[in-house]
């Protein structure tokens, strides 16, 4: 049976079997990305998953210089575009669920997290099909190990950023080291954008990163906005 998610642009994206073209990474990832907001919404303005990937790619390119590196930062989270943003504390909430369910039917620890294991692994891999149609859209190579390491170690930073600069005073979080390096903003501090703003900066980020999808799509590369 096949899953299929709505597009803005009237497509039916078959998510057991995804076709993403060069075009699709402005017209539904990049719009897609711009709507949706981090942390459920719950900053005083809303902060887009678009603006969360330009700010890691534009770390990454900063202090490496890796364009390939830079622009799997851009698209590390484009899957949400088509799945949407499944929150860690839902997920640690669906999680502590299944645990007392489990707990209330006698089921034996070791096959509970097996279990768990189960259902993160096929979740992932239906995020991972999007991804690497995606990467071939974008004339990306799939990341290996230590480029999906470095990935995860901004993706960290940003978080770390965003806590600094969205949840002023607020207490530790969990899964968050308290000495997490921020990311070296080109701005100074993560002032968020509206979804017009956070669009335009996504894609000037994607053709400057991905100029061979950017051909093939037909968008020219406007000057990047500081």
């Amino acid at each position: 049976m096949s899953v299929f998610a709505a597009t803005v642009t009237g497509r039916l994206v078959d998510l057991t079997a995804p076709e993403i073209a060069p075009e699709h990474l402005w017209s539904e990832v990049a719009h897609g990305l711009s709507q949706l907001a981090r942390f459920a919404g719950q900053t005083a303005t809303a902060y887009s998953i678009a603006q969360h990937c330009v700010l890691m790619a534009e770390a990454a390119e900063d202090e490496t210089g890796d364009p390939a590196l830079a622009a799997h930062c851009l698209l590390h989270d484009a899957h949400e575009a088509f799945l949407g943003d499944k929150t860690s504390p839902r997920k640690r909430l669906e999680e502590a669920e299944f645990r007392a369910l489990a707990a209330d039917n006698a089921i034996p620890d070791h096959i509970v997290t097996a279990w768990i294991a189960r259902w993160r692994g096929d979740g992932r891999r239906g995020e991972t099909r999007l991804d690497r149609a995606i990467w071939r859209a974008a004339g990306l190579a799939e990341p290996d190990a230590a480029m999906e390491r470095a990935i995860a170690a901004y993706d960290l930073r940003a978080l770390a950023t965003e806590k600094r600069d969205l949840f002023s005073g607020s207490k530790p979080w969990p899964g968050l080291p308290a000495d997490t390096e921020p990311l070296p903003l080109r701005a100074g501090r993560i002032r968020p954008w509206p979804p017009g703003r956070a669009f335009e900066r996504f894609s000037q980020a994607l053709g400057r990163l991905c100029p061979d999808a950017a051909a093939v799509a037909g968008r020219t590369l406007e000057g990047d906005a500081a």
